[in-house]
C-alpha cells in the first residue's frame, strides 16, 4: 500500500502556506476528533484520522521536513487517484474498500467477517433529509441519485445531530445484509469518509 500523501490528508495545495497547513490541521482536528464519537468502531476510525493528520502535521508543519517530504514525491505534483470508498460492515463494522459505483446499488463482500451486504456506492443527495411521522415514530427519507440521473429514496429511523446531509452530498449507504433496513450512511468528502450509525 502506499503512503498516504499529507497534502491530501490535510487538503491543501502543495504551495499552500504553513499557516494555511496550520489551519487545515486544527480544522480535522477537530472534526475527526475520537471523543466527538459514542461508536465503537466510528471512533476508531476517527482515531485513525486524527493520526494521519496529525503525521501529516507533524512533516508539513517542519520547513525542513516539508522540504525532504516535496523531493519525494513524484514532480512535486498531487498524485491523482482513483475514487475509493471505505464501507463498514454491518455485522462487525470492518471497513471494506470498494471503488466508487456512482449511485449504484451492489453487494459488497466484508473483507475480515466474509458477510456480504448490498450497499448503494457513491449516490448524490437531492435536497435534504426530509422527517416524517409515522406511528408516533419518526423516520428521516433521502433521497439519492445516480450517475444516470436515476432516483431512489432510503428510509433511517434516526439521524444523528452531526450528520448534517446537503443538497449534492455524496453518500453511500449500507443495508442490513437481508438488505431491508439501513445501518450506515457514509458521507463522502474529498478525502475522507465518515460513517453514522443510522439503525
Amino acid at each position: 500500500m502506499s503512503r498516504p500523501d499529507h497534502y491530501l490528508v490535510l487538503g491543501v495545495a502543495p504551495d499552500a502556506s504553513r499557516d494555511e497547513v496550520h489551519d487545515a490541521w486544527r480544522f480535522a482536528i477537530q472534526v475527526y476528533h475520537p471523543d466527538r464519537f459514542t461508536d465503537p468502531a466510528l471512533r476508531d476510525r476517527a482515531d485513525q484520522m486524527t493520526r494521519r493528520v496529525n503525521a501529516a502535521w507533524q512533516v508539513l508543519g517542519d520547513p525542513n521536513e516539508r522540504a525532504r517530504y516535496d523531493l519525494t514525491r513524484p514532480d512535486g505534483a498531487v498524485p491523482a487517484h482513483e475514487p475509493v470508498r471505505e464501507l463498514p460492515c454491518p455485522a462487525c463494522a470492518t471497513l471494506a474498500m470498494i471503488p466508487d459505483q456512482d449511485g449504484a446499488r451492489v453487494s459488497v463482500r466484508c473483507p475480515a467477517c466474509a458477510q456480504e451486504f448490498p450497499a448503494i456506492v457513491g449516490a448524490h443527495m437531492i435536497g435534504r433529509p426530509q422527517l416524517e411521522m409515522r406511528f408516533l415514530a419518526g423516520r428521516y427519507r433521502l433521497r439519492l441519485a445516480d450517475g444516470a440521473g436515476r432516483m431512489s429514496e432510503v428510509t433511517v429511523r434516526r439521524l444523528p445531530p452531526e450528520l448534517a446531509l446537503a443538497d449534492a452530498e455524496t453518500v453511500s449507504v449500507v443495508f442490513r445484509p437481508e438488505g431491508r433496513s439501513v445501518r450506515y450512511v457514509v458521507v463522502h468528502g474529498e478525502h475522507t469518509d465518515i460513517g453514522w450509525k443510522v439503525r
